[in-house]
């Protein structure tokens, strides 16, 4: 994972969730991967795989839409208060294109708006092509509430 040299490292407390989040059960079986994050920023990557496509072989859009959300909350995460938390309350996609078994997307979350209460975010996914190039398969806008609340990081991650 890389963090921009524009921003200062995470806090501990940004640290521990992006572990106990990226570390989920269902993130692990789907293969994501934090490739750079820092404050109302996050791009994560996984390849698509039979685990996790359809009957035609492509990336399932669930997987899609919860690959957004999670990247989402991990540009949410880093910009979190010791104790804070963000839960989803508004999720709005679109799917342009398919991607085939192999393949590898890239999401990006950017936090539009970060509010007293109301966070907002956009994100995109993209197909990356042997080359290089990218071409967008799906866009998100997102809401999250903020709220203080304790949360059950598991002893494993904290080890």
């Amino acid at each position: 994972m890389t963090y921009s040299a524009q921003s200062a490292p995470l806090s501990a407390y940004s640290q521990l969730l992006t572990e106990a989040l990226i570390n989920h059960n269902y993130q692990q079986f789907c293969g994501i991967e934090v490739v750079e994050q820092t404050p109302e920023y996050c791009k994560t990557r996984l390849t698509v795989t039979e685990q996790i496509d359809n009957l035609s072989q492509t990336l399932h859009g669930g997987v899609i839409y919860s690959m957004m959300d999670v990247t989402s909350m991990l540009a949410t995460i880093a910009t979190l208060e010791d104790g804070e938390y963000a839960i989803t309350n508004n999720f709005s996609a679109n799917l342009m294109s398919a991607t085939q078994r192999g393949e590898t997307v890239e999401f990006e979350a950017r936090i539009t708006r970060n509010g007293r209460n109301l966070l907002f975010s956009q994100c995109e996914a993209y197909k990356v092509n042997a080359s290089g190039a990218r071409s967008l398969i799906a866009t998100a806008q997102l809401s999250k509430f903020k709220r203080r609340q304790a949360l059950n990081t598991t002893a494993e991650v904290a080890a």
